[in-house]
């Protein structure tokens, strides 16, 4: 019981700091205090502490030998490789997804490609977006044999656009791009060439990475110039 409960608490931590990054209460750079937390959630330390651990692994929260925890701060160059890494391994997903891509797969992937045609002439900025998005890529994967690769490509970057700096994503991409930008990935698997459709999502990814890394870049350079 005692078990079922700090796994709820965990949860309820792990929710919580997110939430904060989505409302821009918490930053990258900023530091996660676990007494302040355990206390305005009213829970005990324990549970705030394997939340942080968890975020750790997914990527979130950075942490110094005997410092405090913070949320993860990125340079360009760490935007950039994380991003590259995932178009590549995305890319590799799809072709080893190929055999599989029935009549019935291209459906699917073609309806998730219709719903973000939809979403985007009603979006105001690519995070009305967001959840089409993924729809579409996980569709493009979820026939892949590799599990660990799909896996790794869909963490390489989503906790950049999706919390660390989420605030950003309405500003690299206006919904008529991301909309031409996804029109090119649906031709590219329906051609069912290997070599275009890794070609194509190493663009897709490395054109972000580029937009996102530049727009954090000069965020931390007006900081340093600031102090």
């Amino acid at each position: 019981m005692k078990a079922n409960l700090c796994i709820t608490y965990s949860a309820q931590v792990i929710s919580h700091i997110k939430e904060c990054l989505l409302n821009g209460t918490l930053k990258p750079g900023d530091p996660i205090r676990e007494v302040a937390l355990a206390e305005k959630l009213g829970i005990s330390r324990g549970p705030v502490r394997e939340a942080i651990q968890a975020l750790a692994l997914e990527g979130l929260v950075s942490s110094l030998p005997q410092k405090a925890k913070y949320i993860r701060q990125m340079d360009a160059k760490e935007i950039e490789d994380s991003y590259n890494m995932g178009g590549t391994l995305e890319g590799a997903c799809i072709v080893r997804s190929l055999p599989h891509m029935n009549d019935e797969a291209m459906s699917d992937i073609r309806d998730k490609f219709r719903q973000i045609e939809e979403s985007c002439r009603q979006a105001s900025g690519l995070s009305d977006l967001s959840e089409v998005d993924d729809a579409f890529h996980n569709a493009l994967m979820v026939r892949c044999d590799n599990n660990l690769m799909v896996d790794t490509a869909r963490k390489s970057c989503w906790h950049i656009s999706k919390f660390l700096y989420y605030r950003i994503w309405d500003k690299i991409f206006t919904p008529q791009e991301f909309l031409k930008r996804h029109l090119l990935i649906l031709e590219a698997v329906e051609s069912r060439d290997p070599h275009r459709i890794e070609k194509v999502l190493r663009e897709h990814y490395a054109e972000s990475g580029r937009r996102f890394g530049a727009v954090v870049a000069a965020e931390n350079s007006a900081a340093v110039t600031k102090k």
